[in-house]
Parts: structure tokens; sequence; C-alpha cells
């Protein structure tokens, strides 16, 4: 028998003054045990969303043991910059990668600013790739995140997105990529709330799920029965979550899904837990990185995910404050076996079993008998 995969948790990129920000990114692995990685580069110095930027690219031939050195995918086309890869490869081996072209960060009449969600198609397993065309249509902030495709089991393809107007959403192509049309009917944010970066993954029945970034402390959860082209809200009680992206995907040969988010109310303790049920409930809890001080040494968030071999290909920022950058982010690159997600530490006994008996949230808080 094999032995399993060690795990890994290594910075794959490390910031430097200059190269201030390597950020949100996506992995795309290969049969053969490749890796395929895309990343935010911010190479002017400036680490903020308006700061210049473009996708570098590195290769792992061992499946994460060893990285090459970084290489250009795509140069700064925007404005302000690109940023925010997402790969996916479809059953005919033509390669997808999405960014976020950036023209404006958001002043004057479009306070949103200008962001466009941009495609490349690659034949030859992301050796070289055709000219970046946009996938949106329109002026607006089209706000999607890193590693945000979606392929169904039809064949479409979605990439999700929020937007201030049209609210969380996709645009799904059903030729491949060539075309592409947002959503009919989206999910809006009640008034006070701010919704963001949303994801999506397809459901043991078909029913496609969405994760939404909000500011209400939970993740909202929104279902389409029709592939995405229609969104009704299913859920406002997620997971606990501060204001950042989750990241969620069906475990390979099972029905379960793994979510990784920050569940806390700061960015921090980056969290892993599995769902049997489609995400009505979630065990399993595992910390990838634990906060362990205050004020916070470093934070961590935008997670990607890919799977091969049993294995779970993760990457996330860390960022930390610098006295000449003002604030680092590093690339952190984690592997880790399937299997360990389901692993379960020794606790204590309950005190009740929750089979056998029942106690309700009153009861708990109120103390009655």
């Amino acid at each position: 028998m094999a032995e399993p995969a060690k795990e890994i948790s290594i910075v794959v990129c490390p910031a430097t003054v200059k190269h201030c920000r390597q950020s949100e990114a996506s992995i795309l692995p290969f049969d053969d045990g490749r890796l395929f990685l895309g990343y935010s580069d911010f190479y002017g110095g400036n680490w903020r969303d308006a700061g210049a930027a473009r996708i570098m690219g590195m290769w792992s031939e061992d499946e994460g043991e060893t990285w090459s050195a970084p290489f250009l995918i795509q140069d700064n086309i925007g404005k302000l910059n690109v940023m925010e890869a997402s790969l996916l490869r479809l059953p005919s081996g033509r390669v997808l990668l999405s960014f976020m072209r950036k023209d404006a960060e958001g002043s004057g009449a479009k306070p949103g600013g200008l962001l466009h969600p941009m495609l490349r198609f690659s034949d030859d397993e992301c050796r070289t790739w055709w000219e970046p065309v946009q996938i949106t249509q329109g002026d607006a902030y089209w706000c999607s995140t890193n590693d945000r495709f979606l392929l169904l089991s039809t064949g479409r393809i979605l990439l999700s997105v929020g937007e201030s107007k049209a609210g969380c959403h996709v645009w799904l192509s059903d030729d491949d990529g060539a075309t592409w049309r947002m959503s009919s009917e989206n999910i809006h944010p009640p008034d006070g709330v701010r919704y963001a970066e949303p994801t999506v993954v397809e459901l043991a029945g078909g029913t496609v799920a969405m994760f939404i970034r909000t500011d209400t402390g939970f993740i909202h959860v929104a279902h389409s029965r029709d592939g995405g082209d229609t969104w009704e809200m299913h859920n406002d009680w997620g997971p606990a979550s501060t204001y950042s992206p989750c990241m969620v995907r069906r475990v390979p040969d099972s029905n379960d899904l793994l979510l990784i988010w920050n569940n806390h109310g700061i960015r921090s303790n980056l969290t892993a837990a599995t769902s049997s049920d489609d995400g009505a409930s979630w065990e399993n809890y595992r910390i990838l990185e634990e906060q362990e001080s205050w004020p916070m040494a470093r934070s961590h968030t935008y997670p990607s995910l890919a799977f091969l071999h049993g294995n779970a290909h993760m990457t996330y920022w860390e960022t930390h404050p610098h006295p000449d950058a003002g604030r680092l982010f590093h690339l952190v690159y984690r592997r880790q076996p399937v299997s360990w997600f389901y692993e379960r530490a020794e606790r204590r006994a309950p005190v009740y079993d929750p089979a056998k008996n029942e106690l309700s949230a009153k009861t708990i808080y109120d103390g009655e008998a």
C-alpha cells in the first residue's frame, strides 16, 4: 500500500517591499501529479486593491513538494491592475483562465469603480494562451475573486460574481466559454447588509448552492435549481463568519462538501468543516491557521481549493504589518490528505446525548429545568 502523502504548509510566494502582495490564487491539478498555480503579484510597492498587479504562475512537478521559479501569465492590461486568477479544465482538455481587470477603484459618476472578469484559453496545457476577452457586458464593478469557476455535470460553466445593482449572480456559458450571459434572477442583500464575492458548488442532486460573503456575522446561502439561471435565498444562518470570502467544493467520489472560511469575527482562525447533508449542518471542524495572539501577529484569508490523488491542495494569503511596506501579503500553499478533514480530536463526553435527550436553546440560556 502506498504511503500517504505528507502534509505540506509553506510560503510558496513570499512578499517583499516592492512585490508587497502575493495573493488570491488558483491551482489546476494534472493527473500526472503536476500542479499549475496562478496568483496575483502586486509588483509596484502598493498592496491595496488599486495597486499595480499582474498574474504570475508557478509549476510543481511533484504534487506540491517543490515549485518552479515564478513566470508571467498575464501582464497588467488594466488602468490599475489585473488580479485574482481562476483556473478550470474542460473535458476537451482546454484550460480556462479568468482574471479581473481593474480600470477604476471607484469615484465620481461610478462610485463602484470599473472591474471586469476577463478570459483566456490554453490548448497546450497552460504553456501558451489566447488573447484575453471580456466575459461581462456593460461598465460596472463586476466583483469576483480567485478560484471561482465551476463546471456543472451538465457541462455548463459558472463564474460567480457580485455587483451592487445586479446582486450576487453568475455569468454562465453553455459553449465551453465562447459566449457568456448573466443569470436572470439574482440575489440582493437586505437593506443595510453588504454582500460580496460569492462562490458556487453543485450539490449531489444537481441543485447549485451559492455561499455569500456578508457583513451579518454569517455566511448566507442561496440555491438554484436550473443550473444557475435563477436564484432564491435558502438560508441566512450559515456558519458564523467575518466579512471575508469562503471556499466550498464537493469532495471527490463523495456527496460531502468541504468548506474553508474564517470562523471568527475577524480574519483569523482559518477553519475547515465538512457537511454530509448539502450544507444543512457542519461537523469535523479543523483549524488550518489559528489565532496566535492579540493584537494579531498575522491573519489568513482568500482560500482556494483543488483535489488530486486523495489530497486537498489549498492556497490562502498570510498578512502582517511591515514597517516599510505598511503590510505584506505572502501566499501560502497547503497540502493535506482528504482524510485529515474527517479526523476527530478526542473530547470529553457530552453532558447529554442529543440522540436521546431534548435540550432547547431557551433551557440552555435561561437555566430552566
